[in-house]
């Protein structure tokens, strides 16, 4: 297993496959992640999906060579915009999640273009059928029926990168607790912004020795600290709860590893749900006490988190237990 160091920062995002990964053990991996979302959640989804392709299990569409039919991707507010023409894979399924490549994956290093991703996911159920064109023909040389996108949108957290070390099925759980790790820490530091803009508030507070059901919910009347302490125990106690889980986690060799595997997931749903909980609140406690720009932190935090937000919401779904591969354990 992977030792993670000590007083390990964002600096060692580089060092990321020497550091930790899919053979680290799960309680590393969330505190190695928690402490990189907090510290900067858009730079950490962006190098995480630069490290690893987590979209390497699913089934990927085959992109058009033909001019005017090579897919391009045009960056947009919280996310992407796809134009082009793809093959479906043979035997792919309606509502299989695709992945969508560019055509051209070798751009050159100087370009803006090279920097951005090329990996784009959504499910077949989305690809419009009345589009799909030349079945014979492409059926018989194994291509697959076509389709044609025309600006369909594709959230940041469904894009990644070709050139990321591929991840497989089996990895799923290092993948469901990396994001999870990203997500909390990202919402911790939403929740610290939040107390900071309370009147004469002289920082976070400390939520140690409190504990809080997950519905609970600050109200119109309370305090913006108060509700920053709130929400950041709600979090403390959904993390308590995962580091619970994964502590000890059977390998994927293991018998059990499915069905600790299955439990996992389990965890990751209801974890996701209470993030989600925790930053729709604290953006909307932040609202009331702040005038025209004086709220920036927290939007700029919310977009920053998006991907993180909008990948976790179905990191199970696309990474399943027991789904392409025999086990998912990491």
């Amino acid at each position: 297993m992977s030792k993670l160091p000590e007083n390990t920062t964002t600096t060692a995002r580089g060092d990321y496959p020497r550091v930790v990964g899919p053979d680290t053990a799960l309680s590393r991996v969330l505190d190695f992640f928690e402490l990189d979302g907090y510290s900067d959640p858009s730079a950490a989804w962006r190098v995480f999906t630069r490290t690893w392709n987590w979209a390497a299990p699913l089934a990927a569409a085959v992109p058009a060579e033909s001019l005017g039919a090579r897919p391009v991707a045009r960056p947009v507010p919280e996310g992407f915009v796809l134009t082009g023409q793809w093959h479906v894979p043979p035997g792919a399924a309606p509502g299989r999640w695709l992945v969508l490549p560019l055509t051209d994956t070798r751009r050159d290093a100087k370009t803006e273009a090279a920097n951005a991703p090329d990996l784009f996911v959504t499910t077949s159920r989305v690809l419009p059928r009345a589009l799909r064109t030349r079945r014979a023909v492409d059926d018989a040389d194994g291509a697959g029926p076509a389709f044609r996108l025309d600006d369909v949108q594709v959230p940041s957290g469904f894009a990644t990168y070709s050139a990321g070390t591929p991840l497989r099925g089996d990895d799923a759980a290092f993948v469901w607790t990396a994001v999870t790790g990203l997500a909390f820490g990202a919402a911790r530091r939403l929740t610290d912004t939040l107390a900071r803009l309370a009147p004469n508030a002289a920082g976070p507070a400390d939520t140690r020795t409190q504990s809080r059901p997950f519905a609970a919910t600050p109200t119109a009347a309370t305090p913006t600290a108060d509700a920053a302490d709130e929400l950041a125990a709600v979090l403390r106690d959904e993390r308590l709860n995962l580091a619970a889980r994964v502590h000890g986690a059977p390998l994927a060799g293991r018998a059990d590893a499915l069905r600790s595997a299955e439990a996992l997931a389990a965890q990751i749903r209801r974890a996701s749900r209470t993030v989600h909980h925790v930053v729709a609140a604290a953006y909307e406690r932040a609202l009331p006490c702040t005038v025209d720009d004086g709220r920036e932190p927290l939007v700029r935090l919310v977009e920053e988190s998006s991907p993180i937000l909008q990948y976790m919401r179905f990191a199970v779904e696309l990474l399943p237990p027991g789904g392409q591969s025999s086990t998912v354990e990491g």
